[in-house]
């Protein structure tokens, strides 16, 4: 029943319990501030943003643009939390997700269970154009695109969603001494064996393949084979520049082995991208 729920709610405030919900909406105040609803179980609970995250501003203040950012970029993803108050009566609650890091940090990182090389499951909070923004035990941390797969691609959100669970490999763990929060770097990439291993073997040097343009940097193209494999160069020999998500055709001229990336030129543009839809 509602009234058992509720109050089950209230017990868990009582006794510091952690509990998980999915971010729903935000909710604004007279004040201008705003707060996160976190919905468990058909309950909704209010966080205040300086209780979503460790971001810091001046108590005289409104939160920053890119605190209002991340939250709106959070929306759908599954959170840990604290209840603080809890009114059984008028069905209301509000609750803190920056007690149960702090609660989480403690559990795994101060007592060690967190360590490098160890695989750690982390939800995803946040998709952005070259990162991803996870939570790991109580941190927050950014994993870039090139620590999110062996395999190149044009966005991550090709590959992930806000709300799903992934699995990283600790590269390092570090305390602030100041605050006395952890910060850890992860890789998803370093979780699992080489997927292009087999299909860069079978690449053959002087050859032709068709593949996808997943982005450039200062002129030098990245390049998903259609084959399996990861290809790059700086030379292109079309009339038109290469761009994002582009089909090309590919002379590989020879294999990079140690970092199994194949190299060449772009010979062709054979279809461009569609960017309006």
């Amino acid at each position: 029943s509602e009234d058992a729920k509720w109050g089950y709610l209230a017990g868990a405030a009582r006794r510091g319990q952690i509990l998980t919900g999915v971010v729903s909406s935000i909710v604004p105040s007279e004040s201008g501030n705003r707060s996160c609803a976190v919905e468990l179980e058909g309950m909704r609970v209010l966080i205040p943003y300086r209780e979503m995250t460790f971001r810091e501003w001046p108590a005289d203040e409104l939160p920053p643009r890119s605190v209002h950012a991340f939250m709106q970029r959070i929306l759908g993803a599954t959170v840990d939390f604290i209840p603080a108050g809890v009114d059984v009566r008028n069905r209301a609650a509000v609750g803190s997700r920056k007690a149960a890091m702090l609660k989480r940090q403690d559990q795994y990182y101060a007592s060690g269970r967190v360590q490098p090389g160890i695989l750690i499951a982390c939800r995803v909070l946040a998709i952005g154009n070259n990162t991803m923004t996870v939570e790991a035990c109580g941190v927050d941390t950014e994993i870039f695109a090139r620590d999110v797969s062996w395999e190149w691609f044009p966005d991550i959100s090709d590959r992930y969603s806000t709300g799903d669970l992934v699995v990283a490999r600790v590269m390092s763990v570090a305390l602030n001494e100041e605050t006395g929060r952890y910060s850890v770097d992860l890789s998803i990439k370093a979780a699992s064996e080489h997927s292009d291993k087999l299909a860069f073997e079978k690449l053959v040097p002087r050859t032709n393949y068709l593949g996808v343009v997943t982005g450039s940097n200062h002129g030098l193209f990245f390049i998903r084979l259609q084959d399996g494999a990861n290809a790059k160069t700086r030379v292109y020999r079309c009339k038109e520049y290469p761009s994002k998500q582009d089909i090309v055709c590919f002379h590989v001229t020879s294999l990079d082995e140690k970092n199994m990336v194949a190299k060449g030129f772009i010979t062709r543009i054979i279809k461009r991208h569609d960017r309006l839809r």
